[in-house]
């Protein structure tokens, strides 16, 4: 059994350019946190860094084409692995980084006690590329890209893995 105890102050910033928060056909989003912790007993100190950054542009004007594309990233500096508090550290996987992946499948296995349990990284980034065209007013097609990388022992580094997902879907703009 884990138990973390910690004291953090989480702080970000956000500036969003995009023309809409639902269906964005151009501008840009950035966003960036950092969450300095410290540990209690046998908890790590350190802090967490994450990153997100995305843009959007559409070619023609009705029914236009619009490229997206998005890169996430996040280190732990300071603590190690097994003494950063679980909530803290990074996975891949499902709606808001990899799609097709189930979420949160991807991480690091750790042994235990004769068993494996996979943990989040203390490294990550994922891209993804899509891009959407409209057939109607309300419908619309996507093809999108993803890849995810979840480390923790640096940014590519041997502990770590990596998945992507691929696919084809419908929009329909409410």
């Amino acid at each position: 059994d884990f138990i973390f105890r910690n004291l953090s102050l989480p702080m970000g910033a956000t500036w969003d350019r995009r023309d809409s928060t639902t269906d964005p056909r151009k501008g840009f989003y950035l966003d960036a946190t950092l969450k300095p912790f410290w540990g209690l007993g046998t908890t790590g100190s350190g802090a967490r860094l994450t990153f997100d950054a995305r843009g959007y542009r559409t070619l023609g004007e009705r029914r236009g084409v619009t490229f997206a594309a998005r890169i996430q990233g996040g280190t732990i500096e300071g603590s190690g692995l097994m003494e950063t508090p679980r909530d803290d550290l990074f996975f891949s996987g499902g709606g808001g980084t990899v799609r097709g992946q189930p979420y949160h499948s991807l991480g690091i296995p750790v042994l235990r006690s004769g068993e494996d349990y996979l943990i989040g990284g203390t490294q990550y980034l994922a891209a993804s590329a899509e891009v959407r065209a409209r057939v109607t007013e309300k419908i619309g097609i996507v093809a999108f890209y993803d890849w995810g990388r979840v480390d923790a022992d640096g940014f590519f580094g041997d502990l770590g893995a990596e998945h992507s997902g691929a696919g084809l879907g419908l929009r329909y703009e409410t």
